[in-house]
């Protein structure tokens, strides 16, 4: 190979073609291209959507909006960690939100002092009790149905035999103890239980929060 086709052979597309059209005296295929697949093309409509692994797309007027697939749920993670930071009280006085007003944010959407004003209404409104329930019911049936969903998932993946690798590289295996369909018939009964217990924790909660909304209180849950 001589210099010039060496030298030619590395040389980058646009630049080759011209050198190409300058040797064969401006003869050229005039379909040619470069970097660009006609055959990959695809003309998609104003407000057309699609995606493909990683990313969406929406066709606009002339141009196409990219973004993540995981945009959405990356939002909502962003919006959480701010509302944990601010009182949803619009009316809020508090300049600096501190430590402990953070804490009280996260837990029940109010900083220190606008919570001691909303408590002092429920209290005069002899709503305590029924404000207090409906907190305490509401956790129980987040914690509750968390604890279901575990039993839930340990219930479908169950088996009689498991097999592990160990550091080494060998393989091990760990045999149930008890017949596996009659652990998943037991793990099925606490599932239908427990669905029960929390049915009965929504109606009073919803006895709770009519209530406090009978005293026009229910925009402070």
């Amino acid at each position: 190979m001589s210099k010039k086709e060496f030298q030619k052979k590395y040389m980058h597309p646009t630049r080759k073609k011209l050198l190409d059209m300058v040797m064969t005296g401006g003869e050229y295929d005039a379909n040619a291209t470069i970097g660009w697949d006609n055959a990959s093309y695809v003309k998609r409509k104003v407000g057309e959507k699609w995606e493909d692994e990683f990313n969406k797309y929406e066709q606009k007027e002339g141009f196409i909006i990219k973004s993540s697939k995981n945009s959405d749920t990356y939002q909502e993670i962003r919006d959480y960690l701010r509302n944990t930071h601010n009182c949803k009280n619009t009316e809020c006085n508090t300049v600096n939100i501190g430590r402990i007003d953070r804490k009280l944010i996260k837990k029940s959407g109010y900083c220190l002092n606008c919570l001691s004003v909303i408590e002092t209404e429920i209290r005069a409104k002899d709503m305590w009790e029924h404000y207090q329930n409906y907190k305490i019911w509401t956790r129980m049936i987040i914690d509750g149905k968390l604890r279901l969903e575990q039993i839930q998932q340990a219930h479908d993946d169950a088996k009689q035999v498991y097999e592990y690798i160990n550091e080494d590289g060998s393989t091990d295996k760990w045999e149930m103890p008890q017949n596996v369909e009659d652990v998943k018939a037991e793990m099925k009964i606490i599932i239908e239980n427990g669905n029960k217990e929390i049915q009965q924790l929504e109606e009073m909660r919803i006895e709770a929060f009519n209530k406090l909304k009978e005293k026009n209180l229910e925009h402070y849950l």
